[in-house]
């Protein structure tokens, strides 16, 4: 077992009957999001793409309840398991392969490898993967305990072949990624909120200078791309996708549950990222 010594968040979310329970924990080389819901669904035609070209990495997508759907092919009931490019994932392009995840209660564990790291084959047209038993209920544990099971999950992938060997989690971070790791954690929490540099490195006691350089270094250490900012914004885009199917729902209940000042706002957002106005979303993804 590995000292559960990572970076962790999370957030929690509810629109009528419908609701979601998101951790994200992550490392330097591994970085794993486990999602509980209910009544809401999920499909990456509407997923904002992460900022930059593909990248050499690749997701393992595992779903313990609900069922999966691919654009092309029978739907699969959970539990399923694919290995998704990173433009069938993060980078979602007009020519990407894609899927949707619904039903009453849908859980999720998403991790993402670099490519270097796998031994499976990588894309959906590869079809699922069979994923040993010990994996599933390491999956399992993870679900209740995503932290504290991070390293079993990552201990299992190994054993059954999955991945090239374990992976050696760095026993204890910088001090200066952990501070302000803890200062943006909120804003995790809040879908990316309004705080600007200068209130992070005041939070700090820091300058701007010194959070901004450290900022970038965090991001480019644990693998956010361009940056947190960037990391967030996709987070608002796609938690918003995903809120939208929320059967008792609003527009405007959306907006206001990520962070938006108002659905003009949101409408906004979306068009920036080429996504379809939120009400279009909606009517898909209620199948309306």
């Amino acid at each position: 077992m590995y000292d559960p010594a990572v970076l962790t968040a999370t957030t929690e979310t509810r629109i009528g009957n419908a609701g979601m329970h998101t951790t994200l924990v992550f490392e330097r080389r591994v970085r794993a999001t486990v999602v509980r819901r209910q009544w809401l669904a999920y499909d990456t035609r509407f997923s904002a793409a992460a900022s930059g070209k593909p990248e050499q990495v690749a997701h393992v997508f595992l779903l313990l309840a609900g069922r999966f759907v691919p654009a092309v092919g029978e739907a699969i009931p959970a539990p399923v398991a694919v290995v998704l490019a990173d433009d069938e994932m993060e980078r979602v392009g007009a020519r990407s392969r894609t899927f949707r995840t619904d039903g009453e209660r849908v859980d999720v564990i998403h991790m993402r490898f670099d490519l270097s790291e796998l031994n499976v084959p990588v894309g959906l047209a590869t079809g699922p993967l069979a994923l040993a038993p010990s994996a599933w209920q390491a999956a399992a544990h993870m679900l209740e305990a995503p932290s504290a099971c991070f390293g079993a999950l990552l201990d299992a992938f190994a054993a059954t072949g999955i991945t090239k060997g374990s992976v050696t989690i760095e026993p204890e971070e910088p001090d200066r990624y952990r501070r302000l790791w803890e200062a943006i954690q909120p804003l995790y929490q809040t879908y990316g909120g309004t705080v600007s540099l200068k209130q992070l490195a005041n939070s700090l006691g820091m300058s701007m200078r010194q959070v901004g350089r450290d900022a970038k270094e965090l991001a480019a250490t644990f693998g956010f791309g361009s940056g947190y900012r960037d990391a967030l914004l996709a987070l608002r885009l796609r938690s918003a996708a995903l809120l939208l199917s929320a059967p008792e729902g609003t527009v405007a209940e959306v907006a206001t549950a990520v962070g938006y000042g108002s659905p003009i706002a949101m409408a906004r957002a979306f068009r920036d990222a080429k996504l379809p106005a939120p009400s279009v979303v909606q009517a898909a993804l209620r199948g309306e």
